[in-house]
């Protein structure tokens, strides 16, 4: 391991860091927007949409230009909104069916604080703890009103917690999906979970388990506002099965001795994935016609489809649109 140097790199200016991509050989065709852009969304954020114009050696191909990069920007920004509000449907959509499944099988209003149904009991108690600290210093009003009126006597170490349908809604995405993860098998067999997970549109319930997941990074990615265009993500478990077989996905290069794979780790699997639980939740929206539009609008974004995942052939895939 190479010998570690303190960093004394000074501060450079969106003036100067203008300067910089040009004797990188970029084309820098407005000045004003470059040093804008840099100023107002800081260099280091920004230059991730530099990336796929370099290259290996840091400089730029004779055709890049400042604007194409800034172009990229704003589809992933839009990119990502539009996802975030898609993603916030299906979470909903799943906290509230999952525990309706879950009081009706068990027949227990706090089946959440029973660790027989889950595998990591430490990993289980620290999600009931964090829902009991959110619980204890929530100012919702429903929140207020057990805690005034009621008490748990299911569990003695927590008296004060609620039943599910309240605790799962103080639950973070993460709390969620580890709750989800955590479930035994003999508790997915017993509460005929898989069952479930067919009403979702995802044939196991450890399937939908690692669906959402896939989305919680995704989702994370958005609320962060960190790039999401060209990410690695988890691959979505089964995903395929919801794919049609005439489209082939995206493969990576093979390095030196290693076999083509297909990429399932990519944006379009966790699309593909997004979109089967939007419309089994209910939701008529298409994903197809939005990807279409900001591809259409964002003329960079559509020479990195295949960073994404996205096939030259996606707009043939048949949960993306509407059935003629």
């Amino acid at each position: 391991m190479a010998e570690l140097l303190p960093y004394r790199k000074p501060h450079k200016a969106s003036s100067e860091l203008c300067e910089k991509l040009l004797g990188q050989g970029l084309n820098i065709q407005n000045r004003q927007l470059a040093e804008r852009t840099l100023s107002m969304c800081s260099y280091y954020r920004f230059k991730a949409y530099l990336i796929p114009f370099q290259k290996p050696d840091k400089t730029f191909h004779t055709d890049a230009t400042f604007e194409n990069a800034y172009d990229l920007y704003l589809f992933d920004s839009k990119l990502r909104s539009e996802l975030f509000r898609i993603i916030a449907c299906v979470e909903i959509g799943v906290r509230s069916t999952f525990e309706q499944w879950m009081t009706k099988q068990t027949g227990n209003l706090f089946w959440y604080l029973d660790t027989s149904l889950f595998e990591n009991s430490d990993n289980h108690i620290r999600t009931v703890n964090n829902v009991r600290s959110m619980f204890i210093d929530s100012k919702e009003l429903f929140a207020e009103h057990f805690r005034q009126k009621y008490f748990n006597e299911y569990c003695p170490f927590y008296r004060d917690l609620p039943p599910g349908w309240v605790a799962i809604e103080l639950m973070t995405f993460g709390n969620l999906t580890k709750l989800l993860s955590g479930i035994t098998e003999n508790t997915i067999q017993s509460l005929k979970l898989n069952r479930y997970s067919k009403t979702l549109g995802v044939q196991k319930f450890k399937s939908l388990a690692s669906w959402m997941t896939t989305l919680q990074e995704v989702r994370n990615h958005c609320g962060h506002h960190m790039r999401l265009f060209n990410r690695n993500l988890k691959s979505p478990t089964a995903i395929k099965s919801i794919l049609s077989s005439e489209i082939n996905l995206v493969k990576t290069r093979p390095k030196e001795g290693l076999r083509e794979e297909e990429q399932l780790n990519r944006l379009y699997t966790a699309v593909a994935a997004l979109q089967c639980l939007y419309s089994h939740l209910g939701y008529s929206e298409k994903l197809g016609p939005i990807l279409e539009r900001l591809f259409e609008e964002h003329p960079s974004a559509r020479q990195c489809q295949a960073s994404m995942g996205f096939p030259d052939n996606w707009r043939e895939e048949p949960i993306f649109f509407d059935s003629q």
